[in-house]
Parts: structure tokens; sequence; C-alpha cells
């Protein structure tokens, strides 16, 4: 079995970044209004932007997850003037979120449905990614974790900071719902869990996950009287 983790940042923002750029392309490539391609421009804006918060980067996670976030940032700053906020924020929502989601939901269902204790698999998971995948420049307090309940509380959260360094704070929505590509998955009903997320910086000050188990009750036998 490898030891190689199975959650990097490393890897995955790269993929990311392709698929942002096809689906860029599919949606504003024959739309006029910029002096070159859109990609390009995004493209160009991405160092610039870097440059700028490199200071938040203290490993080589945080370059990948800034470069996750600049993306996002990248594109708003070209798009914006031509579209408007609304439609900006539209677009890069549709390029961040779009191109893989079936793939993450269909990954995050076999792992479940595969899983003998799918709540203890995705339990997991998170706390996997928690440290291959964020890292220590991400805060995490858990105040409750046992075997019916996982609650792992945000407190530090680097995209947030590099959002707020960058002035675009009005982008938090956008990538706080990248995780729902996968909590989606979950079929209370047929995995025998939940995942809630009452708070994330983008409606507070900090991110709250619940995992919590769904209880499973044996069908009633009918007795005398029952139908």
């Amino acid at each position: 079995m490898s030891d190689q983790p199975r959650f990097s940042p490393a890897d995955w923002t790269p993929i990311i970044e392709r698929a942002f750029f096809v689906r860029l392309l599919e949606v504003l490539g024959s739309r006029t209004g910029w002096p070159e391609p859109v990609d390009e421009l995004v493209r160009r804006r991405l160092p610039t932007l870097e440059a700028s918060i490199e200071p938040l980067v203290a490993n080589t996670m945080d370059a990948a997850n800034i470069r996750f976030t600049a993306l996002a940032i990248a594109a708003y700053d070209v798009v914006e003037p031509v579209c408007g906020p609304a439609e900006a924020a539209a677009i890069v929502e549709d390029c961040l979120n779009r191109p893989l989601r079936d793939d993450i939901l269909a990954g995050t269902r076999g792992m479940l449905d595969h899983a003998d204790d799918p709540f203890a698999a995705l339990v997991d998971a998170s706390r996997e990614r928690e440290e291959t995948y964020f890292g220590p420049s991400f805060h995490f307090e858990r105040p409750l974790d046992d075997h019916d309940t996982y609650v792992l509380d945000v407190r530090r959260c680097l995209f947030h900071e590099v959002l707020m360094a960058a002035g675009r704070g009005e982008l938090q929505p956008i990538l706080c719902r990248f995780d729902l590509n996968w909590a989606d998955a979950i079929e209370p009903e047929r995995h025998r869990l939940r995942f809630v997320r009452p708070v994330t910086f983008a409606s507070g000050t900090t991110c709250r996950m619940l995992f919590t188990r769904e209880e499973h009750l044996p069908g009633l036998i009918a007795g005398p009287g029952r139908r």
C-alpha cells in the first residue's frame, strides 16, 4: 500500500485549474469585450496577484491552496469590468465548481457505498485532509469527537485570509461551496450519516462542520392488531 496521502493540494490544484480554464473558454470564449482571449488575461493576472499575497505562504500546501484562491480572484478581476459583479461571480462559481463536480460526487459516493462504516470513513477522510491538504496555516478545533458525532471548527482559514488580503471577500461563498461537491454525495438514509455546515466564513467568523450518525431503527414487526 502506498504511503502517499490521498489528498494533496499540489496534485489537485493543477487539475482544478485546467478544468477551470476549459470551462471559462466554453462560457466566454466567443464573447467580446476584452483586448485578447479572456483565459490569457486571467493567466497573466495570476503571477502579479500571487506575488502580492506571497507573505501568506508558509509551506508547499499553502502555495497550492493560495493558487486555488488566486484563480477565482484573477478571473473575477478580469471578467467583472465587462460583465458586472453579479454575472462575474456567477461565471467564476460555474468555472470553479461545475467541471469536477460529477467526478467528485461519484468518488465520494463510491467511497461511502463501499465502506463498512460510512461515518467513520468520511471522518477519516476529513482528518487526512486536515493534515495533508490544509495543514498548519488552517487552525482546527474539535469540540466534539466521539463514535457518533464529529464537530470540526475551522478557526483560521487560509482561503479567507487570501480573499481579505486581496480585497475580494465577496468571493467567499464561491470557495465555501466547493465543499458541496463532495458533501452532496451523502444520502442520510443510505449512508446513515448527515453532514451539516451551519456557518462558514461566508456568513460568520468561523466555519463549523458537523458529521453525525443517522439513527437506524429496525423495521417494526407486525403483531396482533397491526397491519
